[in-house]
């Protein structure tokens, strides 16, 4: 996953641990489209700018007590529809507060705490009306101010114009169902209360097209509400399944003390026919003032990267089960490609889904996980997979239905423990070498008769971009490169508890709880700085590693900072890591890289019978970043750990580092004395 922005005064507000990034502040990439968030942003005045009216954006609040603000545009009397998705955090909370602010900066002009569904304390605003036209302000935060994190969240926003095309009965089928207009917005009313009065919206997607439906059951803000449910459909082993949500949250407490919506976010594996689906679970609910607006916008699928290849397993068909068990399949990629994006497609059959748990090991030793103990827990119930898992898919596994979508990796945090386990991204993949032999393992972890079939899977790689070209008069100067095969090359390193090694990585993989990852190779040679070569980084440290002076004097943008990392670090709830960018002595820093991610290790129960603990790792992956301010200033390098008191893992390895930057072409000229007399300049 391409890093996403690169936020102002030294801040990476958007990343996943990604690749290579040759992209300044404001660019979206790929995937569902993501925006960033700027920081600073705290306040209505450092608001980032979102530049549109139909986008999501992902961000993070971190440090603890982060608030965010977003600004956009808008015409008196359209309709803000906004969800907030936390179900993907790897923080201590996913409990999100959003506010719609007036022009003024400080006006509410409307609030939700909990009527979210991903996560269950997630927030959402549908069909708030903007009283003038102006910049509006989107702000979010934490229900616990000062002590928890959510990191990432996604916001979604869309803002409607004009008035929405009212349904037409009879719409209570699929077959009968409405064609969504153009704009995604349309008006209804749940009328008569009955179980058969039922709502159908038909619209083509692609393949991986991401949906936002946001359901406003109080159009009229007059007080008059009801319980309207929200669906996506249709999925499932036969087709036939409505993927719904319910919240059961009495809606905002301020300014308006009843305004409850819905939202449902859902990527689609392929390209068909689809339905927004609004009823009620009771049947008892209904009536003509049971009305309601329902928006349904479209994010495309986008490549992620470049040379976006599919390579598709031939080691199948695999019996998995019955009873406990691993069973493992193999791709074989060839060449050299480097990761910017993966995505990871299987298709299998089980007649006890929750018995499986799935990890995915990489040429280059990676052992990192799926999901563990998703879909359907019973037998009787759905037993077909066929998804794809993508980190810019909508949501994580949310429902026992696994065939037809496409969903993140399971997102099992424990709410800041230490383990933080059965929390997994594809991003730790990023920036290695693909090319090699992958295996995907599958465990049985239920002794009974239940089995099933492994009958295809495939790994969809994108690479990175070629690296930013000069101005034209400009060329690109290397400024400093070492592999430390020669010595530290001027590396220094210092602080508390420091242990920061030169030389070729011994650590050695552990199998009890909260499981070491091995290091044992160099990103090139037998020479990389480690934080403790042959064990851990110790407990209560703050550790870092300093380059030499690099000096951009006389050079330009672009600035391009190159290096090569492998990393177990536990999640930023305890432990911290990132690489910043600074003038010598520490001033401007630009944050290249911060740690945000859950602890990689093994689902702590329920990864295989028996119990199998594994540490998994990101890297050796080769990451870029741009650094455009520091042109023509004395900089140095900050490879920076710090650890809490208790438990700790592998750490990290840093190898291989390049800075670029620009040089005037005419610096090149040269004055050759050949006959007594200066030469003429051409």
């Amino acid at each position: 996953m391409l890093p996403k922005f690169l936020g102002r005064r030294g801040r990476w507000t958007l990343w996943l641990m990604l690749l290579v990034l040759f992209a300044p502040a404001g660019t979206a990439w790929a995937g569902q489209g993501y925006l960033g968030e700027v920081e600073p942003n705290g306040t209505t005045a450092t608001a980032t700018p979102l530049g549109g009216t139909n986008l999501v954006a992902r961000a993070a609040l971190f440090p603890n007590g982060d608030i965010d603000f977003y600004s956009f545009s808008a015409t008196a009397g359209d309709r803000v529809y906004a969800a907030v998705m936390t179900s993907f955090s790897a923080g201590n909370s996913t409990d999100s507060q959003l506010t719609l602010v007036a022009s003024d900066g400080t006006t509410t002009i409307e609030f939700d705490d909990d009527n979210g569904s991903f996560a269950a304390l997630s927030s959402t605003i549908a069909g708030a009306t903007i009283p003038s036209t102006g910049t509006y302000f989107l702000k979010v935060n934490d229900f616990t101010a000062g002590t928890t994190s959510e990191r990432m969240y996604e916001l979604h926003l869309r803002v409607q114009s004009g008035s929405p095309t009212a349904e037409v009965e009879a719409n209570d089928t699929p077959a009968t169902a409405n064609v969504l207009p153009a704009s995604g917005w349309v008006s209804g009313t749940r009328d008569p209360a009955a179980a058969t009065e039922q709502d159908w919206y038909s619209l083509a997607l692609n393949a991986g097209d991401t949906v936002f439906l946001s359901l406003d059951v109080n159009p009229e803000r007059d007080g008059t509400v009801w319980n309207g449910r929200l669906g996506f459909a249709l999925f499932g082993d036969a087709g036939n399944q409505i993927l719904v949500v319910d919240d059961a949250g009495t809606g905002d407490v301020s300014p308006v003390p009843n305004n409850p919506s819905e939202a449902m976010f859902m990527t689609v594996k392929t390209a068909g026919t689809y339905f927004a689906f609004v009823d009620s679970a009771s049947a008892a609910v209904g009536g003509p003032t049971a009305t309601y607006h329902l928006s349904v916008s479209v994010h495309p699928a986008t490549d992620e990267g470049v040379n976006c290849t599919t390579y598709t397993s031939t080691n199948v068909p695999q019996t998995i089960g019955p009873g406990t068990g691993l069973v493992s399949s193999t791709i074989t990629v060839p060449g050299n490609p480097r990761i910017a994006d993966l995505d990871v497609s299987i298709v299998l059959n089980h007649a006890l889904m929750q018995d499986i748990d799935a990890h995915l090991r990489s040429p280059a030793g990676n052992d990192n996980g799926l999901f563990t103990d998703i879909g359907a827990a019973a037998t009787g119930g759905q037993t077909q997979m066929d998804l794809t898992f993508d980190d810019e898919a909508g949501v994580p596994p949310s429902f026992t239905v696994l065939r037809g979508v496409q969903l993140k990796p399971e997102n099992n945090s424990t709410a800041g423990t230490a383990s933080t386990s059965g929390a997994y991204r594809l991003s730790w993949f990023d920036g290695e070498n693909a090319g090699g032999t992958w295996t995907l393992d599958l465990r049985d972890d239920t002794a009974g008769a239940n089995g099933g079939t492994l009958t295809a899977w495939s790994l969809r790689i994108c690479e990175a971009p070629p690296p930013p070209a000069c101005p034209p008069g400009f060329a690109t100067q290397t400024v400093f490169s070492t592999d430390f095969e020669s010595g530290a090359a001027g590396f220094t390193h210092s602080g508390t508890q420091d242990e920061w090694e030169l030389g070729l990585p011994a650590t050695v993989a552990t199998t009890t709880a909260n499981p070491v990852a091995g290091f044992s190779t160099c990103n090139s040679g037998v020479n990389c700085w480690k934080t403790d070569l042959d064990n851990t980084y110790n407990a209560t440290s703050s550790q870092d590693l300093l380059s030499p002076n690099i000096n951009l004097a006389g050079l330009t943008a672009p600035v391009v900072v190159t290096w090569a990392q492998r990393h177990q670090v536990e999640t930023a709830n305890f432990d911290h890591m990132f690489i910043d960018y600074q003038q010598v002595g520490g001033a401007t820093p630009t944050r290249l890289y911060e740690w945000l991610e859950p602890t990689p290790i093994s689902a702590s129960a329920g990864t295989g019978n028996p119990q199998a603990n594994i540490g998994g790792t990101a890297g050796w992956g080769v990451f870029s970043r741009r650094a455009d301010s520091l042109a023509g200033l004395n900089t140095e390098l900050r490879f920076h750990l710090d650890s809490d008191s208790s438990v700790q893992f592998g750490g990290l390895a840093i190898d291989d580092v390049s800075v670029t930057a620009c040089r005037a072409l005419s610096a090149d000229l040269s004055i050759t004395k050949t006959d007594g007399r200066l030469g003429d300049l051409h």
